[in-house]
């Protein structure tokens, strides 16, 4: 049987073959690629679906927040809602500032919006196998930054054709596929729905929407500067593996709070110590999370929500992503 690290090594092996190929595949999907000027004034403005890494998600009211009474940087979510936070809704104003943007992957299904998740996957018969399941519609390929409300209303609106399937083991609500086929270029395109979910605990997206206990085939990691670099993950060595599955049980049951994105404008900066955990899951999906000091677990989608896990076992983890 493998060891973790030689599991984590086989995983780097094959991403490491397919990185070139994903980086024509989103550049084939990109509709316009973007000044970083503009791009930052677009995420300013709060336009939700334009690419703009962590910060530019629009934030949508939080139910009880009282964050303008002072106090902590974390968002008062003590009200009698169902759940503590949610993440944020996405708003698609209309691009009237004639700049262009550059487009994240999305599918509008069942009134939500749906974005590409950190990888692609080859389409191939052992992939389609694993991971496509009942087939629903068809993606229309019509979004674009200049697309208005109309365009956005409407069913299987996207930025990809092709048709549209539920993914083996997950939620409709959560995760859908796309078979996209671009001339030479084909392949699997997975999509999550992080539009407005409300969340209690870590168990609420990484065990009933992306079920990470008993399916994690390995762990890699990047250094927080190494972060955007191709071809920088390293096998994830510095925590046993019965550390990590203990790291993942309380990454389950604590809890998710907000950071105040207006009263802690700074806070991804201030974060002296962060590192990138990649959890590659037995189907062949990636589970991406961003550790900040301070007990902080997020990721890209997750925007300003994140898991608050402070203890000896996070520091632990954080350290050995450095």
């Amino acid at each position: 049987m493998k060891t973790y690290e030689e599991k984590a090594r086989s995983a780097l092996k094959r991403i490491e073959g397919e990185t070139e190929a994903r980086r024509k595949r989103k550049r084939a999907v990109t509709k316009v690629l973007t000044p970083v000027m503009g791009l930052c004034l677009v995420a300013m403005l709060g336009v939700g679906i334009w690419q703009s890494g962590m910060l530019g998600r629009y934030n949508a009211p939080i139910p009880g927040d009282t964050s303008s009474q002072g106090g902590s940087s974390i968002a008062d979510t003590t009200d009698n809602t169902a759940y503590a936070v949610y993440t944020d809704s996405v708003h698609l104003p209309e691009n009237n500032s004639g700049i262009a943007v550059d487009m994240i992957g999305c599918l509008v299904y069942k009134g939500k919006v749906y974005t590409q998740s950190a990888d692609f996957y080859q389409y191939d018969a052992a992939t389609a196998q694993q991971l496509v399941g009942e087939y629903v519609g068809e993606a229309k390929g019509t979004l674009d930054c200049w697309s208005s409300q109309e365009d956005w209303a409407t069913e299987f609106a996207s930025t990809y054709s092709g048709p549209v399937y539920k993914v083996k083991g997950y939620s409709e609500e959560f995760r859908l596929c796309i078979y996209v086929n671009q001339g030479q270029e084909e392949w699997l395109q997975i999509l999550d729905n992080y539009d407005g979910i409300g969340l209690n605990t870590g168990a609420d997206l990484f065990e009933e929407r992306l079920h990470i206990t008993g399916n994690v085939e390995s762990v890699t990691y990047r250094t927080h500067g190494d972060w955007e670099k191709q071809n920088s993950e390293k096998p994830f060595t510095g925590v046993s593996e019965e550390d990590m599955n203990e790291f993942f049980r309380e990454l389950c049951s604590s809890p998710f709070v907000r950071i105040d994105p207006e009263r802690d404008p700074g806070f991804y900066e201030r974060a002296e110590t962060q590192g990138h955990l990649y959890l590659n899951m037995k189907d062949g999906t990636v589970v991406e999370l961003r550790l900040l000091d301070g007990g902080y677990v997020g990721s890209e989608s997750l925007g300003w929500v994140f898991v608050k896990m402070p203890g000896e076992l996070f520091d632990a983890v954080l350290a050995a992503c450095q």
